[in-house]
């Protein structure tokens, strides 16, 4: 019966020690996997704040004026707007059904 304990806790020892040793070893795993993935999540951010930046200045008005400028664009008179309502489901370009309608 001493002989049953005795293997018993031998093989309780060497079972927790091999869980120990697997346990850190997925901890190390996933902390390089974290690290990983906060590196990548800081670009995406910087390249996120980079294309707002240039959103906000390809939106400017100080360059809207600019690229009318440079294209000889002139403001018209807004009396000279003709606004043109297309009833209700002629929005598409054409009467519902096709050309035979």
């Amino acid at each position: 019966m001493k002989k049953i304990a005795l293997i018993f806790i031998a093989l309780s020892v060497a079972g927790i020690c091999f869980f120990s040793v697997w346990q850190a070893f997925t901890f190390e795993t996933l902390k390089a996997d974290v690290e990983v993935l906060e590196g990548r999540q800081r670009e995406l951010f910087e390249q996120n704040k980079r294309q707002i930046i240039g959103i906000e200045y390809l939106s400017s008005p100080r360059r809207i004026d600019q690229i009318s400028r440079e294209l000889e664009l002139e403001k018209i008179d807004p009396s000279r707007v003709i606004r043109v309502v297309l009833p209700e489901g002629e929005a598409d370009g054409g009467p519902q059904g096709g050309e035979d309608g």
